[in-house]
C-alpha cells in the first residue's frame, strides 16, 4: 500500500527540467524516492543492491553513462538516474552528488506515470509489461488470476496484462522481475481513408513506365489493421490468407492495400506501386509485431502500419519490440504513418506545449530501425495535419513523405509499394534473394527529394519519396556494406565525374533495442564522414537542433557530428570532380560489432526529364493535369509546349514555366488523341514519351441473354478502334478489339469487362471502370418492366430496354380469363423507353407483361408487373370462386385495421381473421365446398359483404 502515497502526484514532463535549476530537484525526488525507508537504518548490508535514485555533478554525464552502462535503470535526464547498485559503489562514486533510496515509479512508463492518478483505482486496463523472466512472471500471474491475466505474450519478454491500477501498484510493480509497465488506455485508429490518386507525386507513374517487369511478384506484404476486401477483383488470385487477421473487414484497409498491390482491375486507380505481390493481413488489436517465427512462415517482408493511437512521446517496450524485429529478421521492413496530430502538442514529454512538433502517434512509433512516414499534397507542400517530429529524445522522425491529401495512412502505403519495388529490383538483379531492411530503408531515404526546409527536418524528414529513383538506385549497385566495432572506422571509395550535380550519401544501421523508458533510444553510435581525397576537405552530416523551443526546431540542419538518429547524411550540391572517400566510424559501439550500410547517389548536370506525363500517361481530356519533372540545369526557366502531331507542330503552352517548383498545372484541351510534350530550357529541347488526352468511356449492358452479352458505349470523336477487356486469372486481358460502339460477346471466361478507346495496337486511352455485366440490372433485353396505377385510375407500363439492337417489335399484352392479350403494339422501335397506359381495369388484380420480337424471330418476354384495382371499392375478393382446398385473398385499399368474417349459409360464423395487410390471405382450406358470405367490419360497422363459392 506504500505507493498508494504516489496517486496524486501529477508528473510535471520530467524529461524538460532545467539541468541547474534546484527547484525541479524535488520534483523527482518526490516522484521517485523512496521516502518511507531510510538508507542509515535499512542498507547496512552494503553487499545488498538496490536500485537508486542518483543526481551527477555538474560535468560528469558522458564518463558515468560509459562506467556505469549496465547498472542504469532509467535516465531520468541529463543529471538524474534510477542505478542498481550496492551502497559502497555509490558512496565511493565520485561522479555522485546526492542519492537517495528507489521507488519502484521508475517502471512506470512516462504515459502511465502521467495517468494513472486518472485511473479508476479497481477498473480493469490493459497493461504492456516487460519482464526478465517469463516464467516467473507467468507463476506470479497464476498465482493472482483472479486480479490479473494475461491476454497476449509476445517473445520472452513481452506480455498484455488485464488488470487493475491498484494490483499494478500493490503487487506487480514491486517484483523484481517486472522491467517496465506501460498502460494502453487507445485503441488503434485508422489515419484517414485516401479517396483522391496522384501517382506522379511521387513519381509512381514514372516508375510504371521505365521498369514494367519490377511489380513484386513472388513478395509477400502484410497490411497490420482490420482485413481488407479479399474478394475485391484488384486482388484476384493474389490474397495470401493467414491465421492473424480481423474479422471486420473496412474501406481503409482495402484502400491500403490497393495503394500498396492493387491490380489495377477496377480502374487505373486501382494499380498499385507492387501490382504483383501477394497480400496479407495482420490484426492490429495487439499493438505489437508479430514474432520473427510467424513473419517467415509467410515470407513476409514489408508489414504496413497505417493507424495510430495518442501522442505518445517515449520509447516504450513496444519500439524495443519494432526495432528487435527487425533485427531478427534481417529483410523485414516495418513501415508506420505518422499520424495526423500535425496541429495537436504534446502535453508530457520535454517538448510538452510546444504546438506542432513532436506529436507522433504512438509510443511504438519512436523506435529507431522502423520508418516513419508524413504526408504531402500534390504540390508537394506537408499538410497540416501530418504528424511532425522530433521523436521524444530529438531524433528526426518522421524520416519520410509520400503523398497524402487526407492525411499519412496512404503515405505510408506508397512507401511501402516502393520497400517492395525496391526488394523486387534487388532480388531480380541477386538470384531472387532479398536486400537487408537496412539497405532498402537506406534506398529510400537516399533517393527522396527534398521538401520543405533544405536538408532534413521535423516536417518531411529526409524527403518525399521517389519510387522511381529508389528502384533505379537500388538497380545501380551504388551501395556498400561493412561493420565496425569501437574506434574501428571503414573506408569506401567513390569517384565523380566533372558534371556531377546533387551528390547525397546516407549511412543507415539496425541499432540494437534501448532499454525501455531509455532518455536517448541510441545505443550504438556511428558516425559519417566524406573526405575529398586530393586536398582532405572534410564534410560532416546534417544535424538538426533538438532544443525544446519552437525556434530551435525550425532551424535548417547544419553540418556536425550526429549523436542521436541511426540515418546520418551528407549531401553536396555542386561537388567538383575527384575521387571522395566515405568514412564510417563505430564512435560508441557497446556490442562487439555495428553492421551498417552506405548508399550514395549523384545526378548529371543539365539533364531534363518529363517526370508526369511519362509514356502512356493519361491526361483527362477537357480536365485539370500537372506536368512534373527532374531538372538539374542552372536555368531556372523554360518554355512548355505540346504537339497532337507526332511533332510536326507544337502549341505553346507557357513560355516561361519556373523550372524550380517542378510543376505546372494546366487544362487539358477536349480531345482524344496521342500527344507528345517538349521543355525548351536555353538551346535545349527535351522531349517527353508518348502520352494521351482521354477520359473513360461508359459502357453499358444492352441485352444479357442465356447465350449472349451486348455492351456498348457512345461513339469518340476522332477514334476508329475500341478495345474490350476482360477480367482474367489475375489481371485484365485484352479480349476484343472492334471499330464499332458495341460488342456482342459469347461465353466469356469472366463476367467482369472495360472498354478503352485505341489509338494503335500498343497505345490505349485510359480504361473505363470495370463492370461486372450480370450485375448491371439488365436481363435478356430487359432492363425493366412496371406496372403503376396513375391518378386517372389507369395501368401505366413502363417497359426500359437495354438496347434497341435487332429489336423488330415490342407488344404490351394483358392476361385474361382467355389467356394474354395484346393491348398495344410497337414498330419500328427506335427507343429504350416504352409506355402505354391501360384504361380498361377490372376489379382486383391486374396482370401485364412486355413482349419483344427480334430480327431473326425470337421471342422475349418480361417479368410480370401487377396493379390492384379496386373502383368505387374499399375491399376486392378473388379468386371467386375458389377451387376446393386453396385459399383466396382480399385486398384492401385501406391502412386501416379490419375484421373479416365468414358464415355459412345457415348463418352460422366458420372463420373470422384480423386484416392489417393490403393484401391479406384467408386460410379456407378446411371450409366444405358450397357457397359461404365474407362480411368485413371496422370498428364494427359492416362496410363490405359477398358471396363466395367453393368448388
Amino acid at each position: 500500500m506504500r505507493y498508494l502515497l504516489f496517486c496524486t502526484l501529477i508528473f510535471l514532463g520530467i524529461n524538460s527540467i532545467a539541468q541547474n535549476n534546484e527547484k525541479y530537484d524535488s520534483v523527482i525526488t518526490n516522484i521517485y524516492a523512496d521516502t518511507l525507508k531510510s538508507i542509515q537504518t535499512d542498507l547496512h548490508q552494503n553487499s545488498n543492491k538496490h536500485f537508486y535514485l542518483i543526481k551527477l555533478k555538474e560535468g560528469f554525464e558522458v564518463i558515468f553513462e560509459k562506467q556505469l552502462k549496465p547498472q542504469i535503470k532509467r535516465q531520468l535526464n541529463k543529471k538524474w538516474f534510477v542505478i542498481e547498485a550496492d551502497k559502497n559503489s555509490i558512496e565511493q562514486n565520485e561522479f555522485i552528488e546526492k542519492y537517495f533510496l528507489a521507488n519502484n515509479l521508475w517502471k512506470f512508463s512516462s504515459t502511465l506515470l502521467h495517468n494513472k492518478s486518472k485511473l479508476n483505482f479497481n477498473k480493469d486496463y490493459i497493461f504492456l509489461i516487460e519482464t526478465s523472466n517469463a516464467i516467473s512472471l507467468e507463476n506470479f500471474i497464476d498465482q493472482h488470476k483472479t486480479e490479473a491475466r494475461i491476454l497476449t505474450k509476445r517473445g520472452e519478454k513481452l506480455f498484455r496484462i488485464k488488470t487493475s491500477i491498484s494490483f499494478v501498484m500493490r503487487k506487480l510493480i514491486n517484483e523484481e522481475e517486472v522491467v517496465s509497465v506501460d498502460v494502453k488506455l487507445s485503441s488503434p485508429k485508422e489515419e484517414s481513408v485516401v479517396n483522391d490518386y496522384d501517382n506522379s507525386v511521387n513519381d509512381i507513374n514514372l516508375f510504371f513506365a521505365k521498369y514494367p517487369t519490377i511489380n513484386g511478384n513472388g513478395l509477400t506484404v502484410s497490411v497490420k489493421e482490420n482485413l481488407f476486401d479479399t474478394t475485391d477483383i484488384d486482388f484476384k488470385n493474389r490474397y495470401k490468407p493467414t491465421t492473424l487477421n480481423s474479422n471486420e473487414i473496412t474501406t481503409h484497409a482495402t484502400t491500403m492495400a490497393t495503394l500498396i498491390g492493387g491490380g489495377g482491375n477496377s480502374f487505373y486507380t486501382g494499380k498499385g506501386i507492387a501490382r504483383g505481390c501477394s497480400l496479407s493481413s495482420d490484426n492490429y488489436v495487439v499493438l505489437l509485431p508479430e514474432t520473427d517465427s510467424v513473419y517467415k512462415h509467410y515470407n513476409i517482408s514489408v508489414q504496413n502500419h497505417s493507424y495510430g493511437v495518442g501522442i505518445e512521446n517515449f520509447y516504450g517496450s513496444d519500439a524495443a519490440a519494432y526495432d528487435l524485429s527487425m533485427i531478427d529478421d534481417a529483410v523485414l521492413l516495418h513501415v508506420f504513418s505518422a499520424g495526423n496530430s500535425g496541429d495537436l502538442t504534446d502535453t508530457i514529454g520535454q517538448y510538452k506545449n510546444i504546438n506542432g512538433f513532436a506529436n507522433i502517434t504512438g509510443s511504438f512509433k519512436q523506435a529507431k530501425n522502423i520508418l516513419i512516414v508524413g504526408s504531402v499534397d500534390s504540390f508537394y507542400n506537408v499538410t497540416l495535419l501530418s504528424s511532425k517530429g522530433p521523436a521524444y529524445d530529438g531524433r528526426i522522425k518522421p524520416e519520410l513523405v509520400a503523398y497524402g491529401n487526407e492525411g499519412s495512412s496512404g503515405a505510408a502505403a506508397i512507401t511501402s509499394g516502393t520497400a517492395l519495388a525496391v526488394q523486387a529490383a534487388y532480388a531480380q538483379e541477386h538470384s531472387n534473394s532479398l536486400p537487408a531492411n537496412t539497405l532498402v530503408k537506406a534506398i529510400l531515404i537516399n533517393s527522396a527529394d527534398d521538401v520543405f526546409n533544405p536538408g532534413p527536418d521535423f516536417y518531411s524528414g529526409y524527403g518525399n519519396v521517389n519510387t522511381y529513383h529508389a528502384v533505379k538506385d537500388m538497380q545501380s549497385n551504388n551501395f556498400f556494406y561493412g561493420t565496425v566495432g569501437q574506434d574501428e572506422t571503414k573506408d569506401f571509395n567513390i569517384s565523380l565525374p566533372a558534371n556531377a550535380k546533387n551528390l547525397k550519401i546516407t549511412l543507415v544501421w539496425n541499432d540494437p533495442p534501448a532499454q525501455t523508458n531509455a532518455y536517448t533510444a541510441l545505443v550504438n553510435d556511428l558516425d559519417l564522414q566524406l573526405e575529398k581525397a586530393s586536398d582532405h576537405e572534410r564534410w560532416l552530416p546534417w544535424v538538426l537542433s533538438s532544443t525544446a523551443n519552437i525556434d530551435s526546431l525550425n532551424q535548417w540542419a547544419t553540418r556536425k557530428r550526429d549523436s542521436l538518429n541511426v540515418v546520418e547524411q551528407i549531401t553536396i550540391d555542386n561537388p567538383v570532380e575527384g575521387n571522395y572517400i566515405i568514412h564510417v566510424k563505430g564512435y560508441d559501439v557497446s556490442t562487439s560489432s555495428q553492421s551498417f550500410y552506405v548508399v550514395y547517389r549523384s545526378d548529371t548536370l543539365n539533364t531534363f526529364e518529363f517526370v508526369s506525363p511519362a509514356k502512356n500517361d493519361h491526361f483527362t481530356s477537357g480536365g485539370n493535369s500537372i506536368f512534373r519533372w527532374n531538372s538539374t540545369y542552372a536555368n531556372t526557366s523554360g518554355k512548355l509546349e505540346y504537339s497532337i502531331d507526332k511533332g510536326v507542330t507544337w502549341n505553346l503552352i507557357d513560355g516561361n514555366v519556373d523550372l524550380s517548383k517542378k510543376y505546372f498545372k494546366w487544362t487539358v484541351s477536349d480531345t482524344f488523341c496521342l500527344t507528345l510534350a517538349r521543355m525548351t530550357i536555353g538551346s535545349d529541347v527535351l522531349v517527353s514519351d508518348t502520352f494521351n488526352f482521354s477520359k473513360q468511356l461508359y459502357p453499358k449492358v444492352g441485352f444479357n441473354c442465356d447465350d449472349s452479352v451486348l455492351i456498348y458505349w457512345n461513339k469518340v470523336d476522332g477514334i476508329k478502334n475500341y478495345k474490350v477487356y476482360q477480367l482474367g486469372s489475375k489481371y485484365l486481358e485484352p479480349l476484343s478489339t472492334t471499330s464499332d460502339t458495341g460488342i456482342i460477346l459469347h461465353n466469356t471466361s469472366s463476367p467482369y469487362v472495360a472498354v478503352t478507346t485505341a489509338f494503335n495496337n500498343n497505345e490505349n486511352g485510359v480504361n473505363s471502370y470495370t463492370f461486372n455485366y450480370t450485375t448491371q440490372g439488365v436481363g435478356c433485353y430487359v432492363s425493366n418492366f412496371l406496372a403503376d396505377l396513375n391518378a386517372n385510375n389507369n395501368a401505366f407500363l413502363q417497359l426500359s430496354l437495354g438496347t434497341t439492337y435487332d429489336v423488330t417489335t415490342v407488344q404490351f399484352q394483358e392476361l385474361t380469363a382467355n389467356g394474354w392479350n395484346t393491348i398495344s403494339t410497337i414498330t419500328p422501335v427506335t427507343n429504350t423507353e416504352l409506355n402505354f397506359e391501360d384504361n380498361t381495369l377490372h376489379n382486383g388484380i391486374n396482370n401485364y407483361r412486355a413482349v419483344i420480337t427480334l430480327n431473326n424471330g425470337n421471342i422475349i418476354y418480361s417479368n410480370i408487373a401487377s396493379v390492384f384495382y379496386f373502383g368505387n371499392n374499399i375491399f376486392v375478393m378473388m379468386p371467386n370462386p375458389v377451387p376446393y382446398g386453396h385459399n383466396f385473398t382480399i385486398l384492401s385499399n385501406s391502412s386501416d385495421s379490419s375484421t373479416v368474417v365468414i358464415y355459412d349459409i345457415a348463418g352460422r360464423k366458420v372463420l373470422q381473421q384480423t386484416i392489417t395487410e393490403t393484401r391479406e390471405d384467408i386460410p379456407v382450406t378446411s371450409l366444405a365446398r358450397g357457397m359461404y358470405i365474407v362480411v368485413i367490419y371496422n370498428n364494427n360497422k359492416k362496410m363490405f359483404s359477398q358471396n363466395l363459392l367453393i368448388e
